[in-house]
C-alpha cells in the first residue's frame, strides 16, 4: 500500500471514529438516546475502537449489517455498555 493510500484511509478511520465520539458526547448528555451513525464504509474496521470508545462512558455500540453489502451503521445507545 502505498503512502497516500495509507494516509487517505487513516483520513477517513479519523473521521468515522469523529461521527462515532459526536453520537457518544449527544448520548452521554442526554441530547439523545440513542444515535445511528450510518453510511460507514469503515464501520467494520473501526467497530473495536467504537465499542472500546463508548465503553469508557458505560455506553454501547451495536452493528447493523446490510444485507447488499452497504457500508455499516453503528448504533451508540445506553444499553450494557460492554456488548
Amino acid at each position: 500500500m502505498d503512502t497516500l493510500t495509507e494516509q487517505t484511509l487513516q483520513a477517513e478511520i479519523d473521521r468515522e471514529l469523529r461521527l462515532v465520539d459526536s453520537a457518544i458526547a449527544m448520548v452521554r448528555r442526554g441530547a439523545a438516546t440513542r444515535v445511528t451513525v450510518a453510511n460507514l464504509p469503515l464501520g467494520t474496521a473501526i467497530i473495536g475502537a467504537a465499542r472500546a470508545r463508548a465503553g469508557l462512558h458505560h455506553l454501547c455500540v451495536t452493528p447493523v449489517w446490510s444485507t447488499d453489502d452497504s457500508p455499516c451503521a453503528l448504533i451508540v445507545d445506553a444499553g450494557a455498555g460492554d456488548a
